[in-house]
């Protein structure tokens, strides 16, 4: 996890670059999810908002759909994922980054996301919860 990063409950992070803001998957949701096969990627110039599916993400385990934390235009993508995929679990804070967004009301939508401090908080009572749940199977 990233200090520098807001993080949505769902399990994406937004690190706010230069007025820009570069999305991509948490370590915790990457490792539950398992191995990516195969990530299906916004189209550039795709207007989204704040909670708007803007792709998939697709692993052996499971089809999840790619949640934007920001409204605003897509102005970039990871195209290095259409080869290699697997950068989303190597380097999911790194190369495996899925899209950057010019953000249409930036101020607004950081103020709903949570803070590092906030989402760890939030996947620690997750996995105290799971583990209950496991035991009493």
């Amino acid at each position: 996890m990233r200090d520098d990063c807001y993080y949505l409950e769902d399990g994406f992070w937004a690190l706010v670059e230069n007025g820009k803001v570069r999305i991509g998957i948490t370590d915790y949701l990457q490792r539950t999810l398992g191995d990516a096969a195969f990530v299906e990627l916004p189209k550039k110039g795709l207007e989204t908002e704040r909670g708007g599916e803007i792709g998939a993400l697709e692993t052996a385990k499971a089809s999840i759909p790619i949640i934007s934390p920001v409204s605003g235009a897509i102005e970039e993508v990871n195209g290095a994922l259409d080869e290699r995929p697997e950068l989303v679990n190597s380097d999911p804070y790194g190369e495996g980054w899925f899209a950057v967004i010019a953000p249409r009301n930036l101020g607004e939508d950081l103020k709903k996301l949570m803070s590092a401090e906030d989402y760890f908080e939030l996947m620690l009572k997750k996995l105290e919860t799971d583990h209950k749940r496991v035991g009493t199977e």
